[in-house]
């Protein structure tokens, strides 16, 4: 990897940091200033309307592409940079061939929630909701489920991506 590449790399890395950081402070001061079924609704309403931005965006970009807003164009939608995180190949199930898999090995966010401790991994998981709330945003009936994260002990996080058919609609 050149020294540009590196550069962009830890800066990418520097910028998740901060994420993790901001979505720490404000879930821990929700859950230290109202009672805790309050909070809990006040932190999953932030992440659903975060995860729809998020799901705005990558279908604006689709659409400025001329691509339609389906599972296997997501990619295409610009949602997560192109590094800081690190990612092995993985396949659909053979029992549900319609949808994708990621497997993602490094999560620089997930390192800065360990970081912080026992509390920082529960309120960091809470932000892992966002890949739920992106797809659901994103329409035409996807499920999308987390088969393993680290913040809850696995050695990586695999997130899939399920659709009932052929995504041709």
């Amino acid at each position: 990897m050149s020294r540009e590449q590196n550069t962009c790399v830890e800066d990418v890395r520097i910028m998740a940091e901060r994420l993790a950081f901001l979505h720490y402070a404000y879930a821990k001061t929700i859950t230290e200033h109202l009672p805790q079924p309050l909070a809990d609704q006040l932190i999953e309403a932030a992440i659903d309307a975060y995860g729809k931005l998020a799901a705005d965006s990558v279908m604006k970009t689709l659409h400025a592409q001329g691509l339609e807003p389906v599972v296997m164009n997501y990619k295409y939608g610009k949602d997560l940079p192109s590094v800081g995180w690190d990612y092995e190949p993985a396949v659909m199930p053979e029992d549900k061939p319609y949808g994708k898999v990621s497997k993602i090995t490094r999560c620089p966010l997930a390192e800065t929630w360990k970081e912080l401790g026992e509390e920082g991994k529960r309120l960091g998981r809470r932000y892992c909701h966002v890949d739920q709330a992106k797809y659901k945003a994103y329409g035409k009936g996807y499920r999308c489920v987390h088969d393993k994260n680290t913040l809850d002990g696995d050695d990586c996080c695999i997130i899939r991506v399920e659709l009932d058919g052929p995504d041709d609609r």
